[in-house]
């Protein structure tokens, strides 16, 4: 007998995938403006930020609107053991990508948040595989990536020490699908954010710039490539 609703007969993983999807954009459209009034401002910086200002409906609405095609592109370009590690990129990190692209701050308490999602997400793919080599594998990439962004951080100045915190929860993201997606992100976030830097002098900024959303897109784009 056919489905009463047939655009619900579609195979669970496909409609786990669009609940979760869905989950994230209406979540992070009712969390955001609490997490903005949540965080602690940067008071040792006379130009920080207000974050809790931010928290007006149309940046609400584009923070949910991302976090939405992203949790979407992975969920549908990952397995499911991988999500919950996924979802520490397409939740805390768009909100702090959001945040860093109308402030230049990354915030320190959602890069945090952003570890502690992706740990979990790697026990929780260890769990499933019955063996600790994810836990291995995020740990390298963490490491490797992390570590590059420190060096560039340390010899340049040219990036806020946030940046080197979402570096490393990218890469520690990325390994548990493949080293070449880690290097994948890490080269397109790399030109990603190195354009918008060229993009922001450009329109005469001085000073920093947000490197951050290049960087996160970059892990993105990395998952639309069929060679990653």
């Amino acid at each position: 007998m056919p489905s009463p609703l047939p655009f619900l007969d579609v195979g669970p993983v496909l409609a786990w995938g669009v609940l979760v999807t869905a989950i994230a954009a209406v979540g992070m459209l009712l969390v955001s403006p609490r997490v903005l009034g949540w965080l602690p401002e940067p008071h040792d910086d006379p130009e920080a930020p207000h974050y809790a200002s931010l928290a007006t409906p149309p940046f609400v609405i584009v923070v949910a609107a991302l976090s939405g095609v992203a949790t979407g592109l992975a969920v549908s370009r990952t397995t499911p053991q991988l999500w919950l590690a996924w979802s520490a990129l397409t939740t805390a990190n768009v909100l702090a990508c959001a945040i860093d692209a109308r402030t230049t701050w990354l915030p320190a308490r959602l890069s945090h948040a952003g570890w502690f999602v992706a740990l979990a997400g790697t026990l929780l793919a260890c769990g499933v595989n019955g063996s600790w080599w994810p836990l291995a594998a995020a740990a390298a990439g963490a490491v490797v990536v992390g570590g590059f962004f420190h060096l560039v951080w340390r010899f340049t100045g040219q990036l806020g020490y946030g940046d080197v915190r979402l570096a490393a929860t990218i890469g520690a993201v990325t390994a548990l699908s493949s080293a070449s997606m880690v290097a994948w992100a890490l080269l397109t976030g790399t030109l990603l954010g190195a354009v918008t830097g060229i993009v922001e002098r450009a329109r005469g900024r001085r000073g920093g710039f947000p490197y951050g959303p290049g960087l996160l897109a970059g892990a993105f784009v990395a998952l639309l490539l069929p060679w990653a």
